[in-house]
């Protein structure tokens, strides 16, 4: 018996299953539908925001820390972080500094933080509105408030972070199979505590409601990107390459254009992941499954 070779190559996609070809569909529909807005523009509004916004985000998260499990043990854990971090650029010392003066802060100074820290809400918001097709009213205050929500969990993911810090840092810091071991671990850390921040983010500041499904599988898509990224901004500050060589030697100006650079490309990420989210939830809704 013979059989039609027309027949077998019918059945051939379906032999390919369907995770392999949501994963063609995605790929297709994010180029096919990608707006035709500035991504570039918008990255870079969003960075804006972020350079505010950031920072007191960061400290607020370590003060709730501090008030949890006590100053001493969130000093002790960002030693052990900053161990094994490249002593270049200042950044050890500038994680201290950090750690210091978030630990300082008196409870009315850390909810006056809340105010700067929300506007980098605003901006996500701003940048996502372009990133998906659905009209939004009070942009920023929903933006803001969105991030209110993030900060609400931020702590807990700062003590995970934390928590691991003592394990990993003496990997980063030891070389060899040891550093190699120390990056696999700390990739997976970071991985699953951005991609949870990715999760609030997407699902508390990003416009519309999200499948839940198209979230986690969005969040934690992204969240891999970044992590990989982040990994690779830790092998930049080895570079033995002063910042401030194109700025006639000025230390701080060279510090924030560095960083800012990297904080631009990050969401260009951020933006490229949530657009992706958008379009999973298109296709795990019963048309896109149609």
């Amino acid at each position: 018996m013979t059989v039609d070779p027309g027949r077998r190559r019918a059945r051939t996609p379906d032999a390919s299953g369907p995770g392999r070809r949501r994963a063609r569909d995605l790929a297709t529909r994010v180029g096919r539908t990608f707006p035709g807005t500035d991504l570039a523009l918008w990255a870079a509004g969003a960075t804006y925001f972020g350079l505010i916004g950031l920072v007191p985000l960061a400290m607020v998260s370590l003060w709730a820390v501090g008030a949890l499990v006590g100053p001493e043990a969130v000093t002790a854990a960002m030693e052990s972080a900053v161990g094994g971090l490249p002593d270049g650029h200042g950044t050890p010392t500038a994680l201290r500094t950090l750690a210091s003066v978030s630990l300082s802060l008196s409870w009315w100074q850390a909810l006056v933080a809340l105010f700067p820290a929300s506007l980098y809400g605003e901006g996500l918001r701003r940048a996502f509105v372009q990133m998906s097709a659905v009209p939004d009213k009070l942009t920023g205050w929903r933006g803001r408030a969105g991030l209110l929500g993030v900060a609400a969990v931020a702590p807990l993911l700062v003590l995970a972070v934390l928590a691991a810090a003592p394990y990993v840092g003496p990997l980063y810091a030891g070389g060899g199979w040891s550093l190699v071991w120390g990056i696999v671990v700390a990739f997976h850390v970071v991985w699953i505590t951005l991609s949870t921040a990715l999760l609030a983010v997407f699902g508390l500041v990003g416009p519309g409601h999200l499948n839940r499904r198209a979230l986690l599988v969005g969040a934690f898509g992204s969240g891999s990107v970044i992590a990989g990224f982040l990994q690779g901004f830790v092998l930049f500050l080895a570079i033995p390459v002063e910042w401030s060589a194109p700025f006639g030697g000025m230390p701080i100006i060279g510090a924030v254009s560095a960083l800012a650079l990297w904080l631009y490309i990050l969401h260009i990420l951020v933006l490229c992941g949530f657009r992706a989210t958008v379009v999973l939830d298109e296709l795990f809704s019963p048309a896109g499954r149609g």
